[in-house]
C-alpha cells in the first residue's frame, strides 16, 4: 500500500463527492463537502509539530501538502429509510489536522489523564472520535473510539488504507457503532459479507427508480423501503403500488421480507411502513395481526406474531388501516388491559391515540388525567377538541384544567379560529376567557400564571 499522493487524494475526493451527490439527490437530506486549503503547508506542518511536540507521520504531512488541512464529507438517509444495518444511516468522513490533540481518557484508577498514544483528528456528532494510533505499524493506523463503551476499534492499518476502505463503504461513519457491522480483526472489511451486501444496497439506492423497479414486485418493495417517504407521500406510493399489484401479492412478498436476517428495528419499521402505504387495503392483514398478537407458537408462523410486532405497532396499524369505530376500541381496551396487568394507572398513551385524531378519545381520557399532566395535554390537542370540551375540562379537576390550558397552545394552526367560528363561537369564547381569567386569579405559581396568560392571548386572537 503506497502513501498519499496528490493524484490519489484527488481521486478519493472525486469519488467522495460523487457518492454524496448520488445519495443526497435521492434522499433530499443535507450533505456535502467542506475543504480548507492553505498556501504554506510546510509552515503549517511545523506549527502543528511544535504544538504537539511530535514529528508528524508522513501520511499526515502529505495530507496537508496535497489536500486540505481541514475537510468534511457527509450524507444522511431520511429517518424512515430501512437500510440493511440499523446504525448505517449516515456517512461522515473528516479531519482537522490543525486542531489535532491528544484526548483525555480515564485510566485504570478512574482518573482522567492525557495520553500520548492516540491523536484525535475528527469528532462525530455524538462525541465518538476518529484517532491515529501512533504506536501502530505505520504511525497512522486509524481507530474509532466509542464514548459509550470506552472502546477502541481498529479501522485500518494506515491512513491511505482507511481512505480506500471507507471509500468502498460509502463513507459510512463516524459514529462508532456505524462501523461495527463491517469490522474484522484487521479493521474494516469492504469485501466481507456485510461489506459486499452494503455496497450492493448502496448501488441500488443510487440507481433504482420507479419505472425500472415497477416491473418486479420484489424490486419495487425494495425501492419503497429505500425511499424513506413519510406521511401523505406513503399513501400516494400505496395508490401507485395497488394499481399494478393485488393486495394479496403485495402482502405476501412484503411480509416475507420481514423473515430475512436483519435488525429487529427494521422488521418493526417495515410493519409500520406496510400499514402507512396500504392503509385500509391492509385492514384484514391488520385484523390478523391483532388476533396473532400475544400467541407464542414458533412452529406455526401463520399463528405466531411476526418478528418486530409489538403493542406500539398494533396501535399504529389500527389507526391507519381500520375504521375508527373498530380500531379505536381495540386500542383503548389494550391500553387499559396493560395498565391493569401491571397494577398501575393509565399513563398518557399519546403515541397510541394521537394518530386517530379522534374526538372520541376525549371522554375516555377524562377519568385518567392526573398530575403530572404532561402527555394528556398533547393528546387533548391532537384529538380535535371542540370549545365545549375545553370548557368542560376548565371546569374540572386541577389536572384537567392545567392540561386544557396547555392544550390550547398546542392546537394545530387554524384549529382555534375554526373552533370559535360557529354559531355559538362568541359565547364559547367569552366562557373560555371567563374560566381562564378565574384560573389565573387563583394561580399561585408564576409558571402557571404565564401559561394561563398565553392561553388567554390565544383565545382572544383566534
Amino acid at each position: 500500500m503506497g502513501g498519499i499522493t496528490k493524484a490519489r487524494l484527488e481521486a478519493w475526493m472525486e469519488e467522495w463527492n460523487a457518492r454524496i451527490t448520488g445519495i443526497t439527490d435521492r434522499s433530499g437530506e443535507a450533505g456535502g463537502s467542506i475543504c480548507s486549503f492553505i498556501e504554506e503547508p510546510e509552515a503549517k506542518i511545523q506549527e502543528i509539530e511544535q504544538r504537539l511536540a511530535l514529528q508528524l507521520p508522513d501520511d499526515l504531512k502529505a495530507l496537508i501538502r496535497y489536500g486540505a488541512v481541514h475537510a468534511r464529507f457527509d450524507w444522511q438517509f431520511p429517518s424512515a429509510t430501512l437500510s440493511p444495518f440499523a446504525n448505517a444511516s449516515e456517512g461522515d468522513l473528516g479531519w482537522n489536522l490543525a486542531e489535532m490533540e491528544f484526548p483525555v481518557f480515564f485510566d485504570e484508577d478512574g482518573e482522567e489523564r492525557e495520553q500520548r498514544r492516540y491523536l484525535s483528528f475528527h469528532e462525530a456528532g455524538n462525541g465518538d472520535l476518529l484517532l491515529f494510533d501512533l504506536e501502530g505499524p505505520s504511525a497512522s493506523s486509524v481507530v474509532s473510539w466509542s464514548h459509550e463503551e470506552d472502546e477502541f476499534r481498529l479501522l485500518a492499518p494506515s491512513l491511505p488504507e482507511f481512505f480506500d476502505r471507507i471509500t468502498q463503504l460509502g463513507l459510512i461513519g463516524a459514529y462508532g457503532d456505524s462501523y461495527e457491522p463491517f469490522i474484522g480483526e484487521g479493521g474494516l472489511e469492504p469485501e466481507g459479507r456485510n461489506g459486499r451486501l452494503w455496497q450492493a444496497w448502496l448501488k441500488d439506492y443510487a440507481e433504482l427508480n420507479w419505472e425500472t423497479a415497477k416491473k418486479d414486485l420484489k424490486t419495487l418493495l425494495r425501492l419503497i423501503e429505500m425511499i424513506g417517504a413519510e406521511g401523505a407521500d406513503r399513501r400516494e406510493i400505496g395508490t401507485l403500488l395497488l394499481e399494478s399489484y393485488s393486495i394479496d401479492d403485495i402482502l405476501r412478498e412484503w411480509t416475507a421480507r420481514g423473515e430475512e436476517e436483519q435488525p429487529v428495528w427494521n422488521r418493526r419499521e417495515r410493519l409500520l411502513l406496510i400499514g402507512d402505504v396500504l392503509g385500509p387495503a391492509a385492514a384484514d392483514w391488520t385484523r390478523s395481526l391483532w388476533e396473532r398478537h400475544g400467541r407464542d407458537d414458533s412452529s406455526d408462523s401463520s399463528v405466531s406474531p411476526p418478528p418486530g410486532l409489538d403493542a406500539g405497532v398494533l396501535h399504529d396499524l389500527a389507526a391507519v388501516c381500520l375504521p375508527e369505530e373498530e380500531g379505536l376500541p381495540l386500542v383503548l381496551r389494550d391500553i387499559e388491559a396493560r395498565a391493569a396487568a401491571e397494577g398501575r394507572r393509565v399513563s398518557p398513551p399519546t403515541h397510541s391515540l394521537a394518530p386517530f385524531r379522534s374526538r372520541r378519545v376525549i371522554p375516555w381520557m377524562e377519568p385518567h388525567v392526573a398530575f403530572p399532566f404532561g402527555g394528556w395535554d398533547e393528546l387533548l390537542a391532537a384529538s380535535r377538541p371542540e370549545a365545549e370540551d375545553l370548557i368542560r375540562w376548565l371546569r374540572g379537576a386541577d389536572a384537567q384544567r392545567m392540561a386544557a390550558v396547555s392544550a390550547i397552545g398546542r392546537l394545530a394552526e387554524g384549529e382555534l379560529p375554526a373552533m370559535l367560528a360557529g354559531r355559538n363561537g362568541e359565547a364559547e369564547r367569552a366562557e373560555l376567557l371567563r374560566l381562564l381569567e378565574e384560573l389565573r386569579a387563583n394561580a399561585v405559581l408564576r409558571k402557571e400564571k404565564a401559561a394561563i396568560s398565553e392561553a388567554i392571548a390565544a383565545i382572544r386572537e383566534a
